[in-house]
């Protein structure tokens, strides 16, 4: 996939709003109705605001508002969430309920703003036992459950507080989910509490990094995500225990694609000094964002477990059709005996009936194909009838045309008759006035000759 400009663009604001940095002006027109929709696509239209709001730039009102829009959406955001998170912090250590949060208000001061945190909830991490526990203690604290396409339970409070769990199911790898059970029992309590757990750097860059890992693998990896990584990233890269962290990944098989993501975030975000192979990285932007429709082999060289989703999607189809397979040619019996009432009194004999059910229909099927085959449909022999009425309708409006024609031509050719007539008639009349006047002429010039003789 070739990228747009508005993709290019898009990184080059992120990389400058992130950075702290006057945002360059584009190159070239921006379709910013295509930029709005790819930056909010990816939750982070409201970064893209702080990036445009100096900029000299022609940008419509209307998107201009949309990006405002989102940006006052983080401003109220930030403070709502972490008065939600102390709260549902204490309903569950009160509770007894073993987990970790990924702490909202940490992750908010890893920003140079924190109303530019993309992070849109509060996130617990429990085991899978707990997960009933946890939806009624929220449900008695007015929140209720919501649809949501990330991996976990969405819950919703009014006025727009929302709170994620997940548990060790988030990952697919089985590798990712031994992990994530390891951590959750062996992280330390947090201080002055007996309950919710605490990671250090380490295990949170882990934790992120699994996170992405498995995003990037199904194909919904998002550049917040990615953001979200980068700030915390940069605020305790120092801290990092890299012996650990480089063990970790290599009990995971994620090592070359945890290295390969982070050069990637290095040459958005960062310096991008030392990068080689740049078609690799090209190919990992396409794969981004295009949410993995473009760019899969390269990625699919360092990162196995692409294609081990995708087989496992498909086997999962394929699985789901056969079983609706199933069920359609061989329904309940309840569903047979609404159409075979003898079965009521019958049910050993359900398996006949299914037969007699199949044989009925795929004799209709044959016979409606036949009809299809050799019979005209209503529709086609209406729109028949209709042609040949207009056919009809044409050759009388064709031969009513030729008739006045030659009407016409008859009248033409006798009045041409008539005038011709009259001027015969004229001329005639016009020569027998000059025959009489020569005559008379004749009978005077006699005369006077016959005068003229002696006597």
């Amino acid at each position: 996939m070739s990228k747009g400009y508005e993709e290019r663009y898009l990184m080059t604001l992120l990389s400058s709003v992130i950075n702290q940095k006057e945002s360059p002006a584009p190159l070239r027109y921006i379709n910013w109705e295509k930029m709005f929709r790819i930056a909010d696509y990816h939750r982070v239209a409201h970064v893209v605001y702080y990036g445009i709001m100096g900029l000299d730039e022609e940008i419509p009102k209307s998107i201009r508002q949309r990006f405002f829009g989102k940006y006052l959406e983080s401003v109220h955001r930030v403070e709502r969430l972490r008065s939600t998170e102390r709260q549902v912090q204490t309903i569950l250590e009160r509770n007894g309920i073993n987990c970790f949060f990924l702490n909202y208000s940490d992750f908010v001061k890893c920003y140079p703003i924190e109303e530019m945190c993309c992070r849109e909830f509060i996130e617990i991490g429990t085991e899978k036992k707990y997960a009933q526990v946890i939806k009624t203690l929220l449900w008695d604290a007015d929140f209720e459950e919501r649809y949501t396409e990330n991996r976990g339970e969405l819950y919703y409070r009014v006025p727009g507080n929302k709170v994620l769990c997940f548990n060790q199911t988030m990952f697919f790898s089985r590798s990712m989910q031994k992990f994530y059970i390891n951590l959750v029992r062996s992280l330390p309590n947090k201080r002055g509490l007996n309950h919710v757990r605490e990671m250090n750097a380490s295990e949170m860059y882990l934790f992120l990094m699994c996170r992405l890992t498995d995003s990037y693998a199904r194909g919904d990896i998002s550049l917040s995500k990615i953001m979200d990584f980068w700030a915390f990233y940069k605020t305790h890269g120092e801290f990092f225990l890299w012996p650990y962290i480089y063990e970790r990944l290599k009990e995971l098989k994620i090592e070359e694609f945890a290295e390969r993501l982070e050069y990637l975030i290095l040459r958005w975000f960062g310096t991008g000094a030392g990068i080689e192979n740049v078609e690799i990285y090209d190919n990992m932007e396409s794969y981004i964002f295009s949410k993995g429709t473009e760019g899969r082999e390269v990625s699919e060289q360092f990162l196995p477990l692409i294609k081990t989703v995708a087989d496992c999607y498909s086997r999962d189809r394929k699985k789901e059709e056969f079983i609706r397979l199933v069920a359609w040619l061989f329904p309940d019996r309840e569903y047979m005996e609404t159409i075979y009432p003898a079965l009521e009194k019958t049910g050993a004999f359900l398996p006949v009936f299914w037969l007699i059910r199949l044989e009925r229909y795929f004799r209709r099927l044959v016979v409606s194909r036949i009809e299809e085959r050799f019979q005209i449909s209503k529709k086609t022999f209406f729109r028949f009838m209709w042609k040949r009425y207009q056919g009809v309708i044409e050759e009388v409006i064709e031969e009513k045309e030729e008739l006045e024609e030659k009407e016409e031509e008859k009248e033409e050719k006798k009045e041409k008759e008539q005038k011709e007539y009259k001027e015969q008639k004229e001329n005639k009349k016009h020569n027998e006035h000059i025959v009489l006047d020569e005559h008379k002429e004749h009978i005077e010039h006699n005369e006077e000759k016959t005068a003229e003789i002696p006597k």
